[in-house]
């Protein structure tokens, strides 16, 4: 039987919840949270207590499962573009795909990525770029530059001396 309820507990580390039903004020027992992949790749995500999910119970509503969270006049969806692929935190960081335009987006105060990254195409940057290892390009090193023009002489017209750059 489909019932819609309140998240009322979680409990993060079994992934599980009890949910309040309104209908009838009963609350479950710990309820299992339906994930999209958890034998070789793992995703995890758990409602919020107050969310309103949608549930899957036997006949008796002893047993079932949390199928998931459901949109409502109270909490609408952010994004409403079928072409669209978001997740939104209540902090304001979010991942947004946009199929249309083919467009990316990441808004997160820090991000880390671990791996190579190949980029092709133009990289624009409104901050400055720093790192902790050495630059390079094709066909040499920041040292190297550094190295062969830090140390060169040019002569003073005024003095006929060389002075150091």
């Amino acid at each position: 039987m489909l019932r819609f309820g309140i998240i009322s507990q979680i409990n993060p580390e079994l992934v599980q919840a009890k949910v309040r039903f309104e209908d009838d004020e009963s609350t479950s027992y710990w309820l299992p949270i339906l994930q999209t992949k958890t034998l070789k790749d793992k995703y995890y995500s758990m409602p919020n207590e107050g969310e309103q999910v949608v549930c899957l119970m036997d006949e008796n509503c002893e047993d079932g499962v949390i199928l998931g969270a459901i949109y409502s006049s109270a909490d609408a969806p952010v994004v409403k573009n079928e072409k669209e692929i978001s997740l939104n935190l209540e902090d304001n960081s979010l991942i947004n795909i946009n199929k249309e335009t083919q467009t990316l987006t990441i808004s997160f105060k820090n991000i880390r990525l671990i791996g190579n990254i190949d980029h092709d195409g133009i990289l624009k940057n409104t901050k400055g770029i720093s790192s902790d290892a050495e630059v390079s390009d094709k066909t040499s090193t920041m040292q190297t530059i550094r190295d062969t023009y830090n140390g060169h002489s040019h002569p003073d017209k005024n003095t006929q001396t060389t002075s150091k750059m």
